[in-house]
């Protein structure tokens, strides 16, 4: 006697369908906090004077599933950095488009001389970028990936 399938191949897909929804659910959930933690470690940062509001108003975060941005972090405005908080903005969509599949985490300094004010020592997303480097892997773990 053989082995016959009696659940129906529907019911096989659909389950998978919902476990897989519900593990990206679990990871976007996730990459949230790690994107919260790297926002907050950006912005206490003390390491420059910011005279328009714009350099630190770019500061923010996207998560983008299959180029897909599924969050957003809160670009806020800082004094009267209100072209800061859209150039972020603008400047995370861009990078998003390089990351047509999966699942992503982009952390950005939208201002174009933000890399110029980190060059000169000063810590504009480093810390930020560093701390990612050491919660995601942990997050990936503790969720199974890795």
């Amino acid at each position: 006697m053989g082995i016959v399938q009696k659940t129906p191949m529907s019911e096989i897909d659909e389950y998978i369908a919902q476990q897989m929804e519900r593990i990206i659910n679990a990871l976007i959930y996730n990459l949230q906090y790690v994107g919260e933690r790297c926002l907050n470690a950006a912005r206490e940062t003390n390491s420059y004077k910011d005279q328009t509001g714009n350099l630190r108003s770019s500061i923010g975060y996207v998560i983008a599933s299959d180029g897909k941005i599924v969050y957003q972090s809160n670009f806020e405005v800082v004094k009267k950095g209100g072209d800061g908080a859209k150039t972020g903005i603008q400047f995370a969509k861009q990078i998003v488009r390089q990351f047509p599949e999966g699942i992503v985490l982009v952390v950005v300094a939208g201002m174009n001389y933000a890399a110029h004010v980190s060059a000169t020592g000063r810590d504009v997303i480093d810390s930020a970028e560093l701390l990612a480097d050491r919660l995601v892997p942990r997050m990936l773990k503790q969720l199974g990936f890795m």
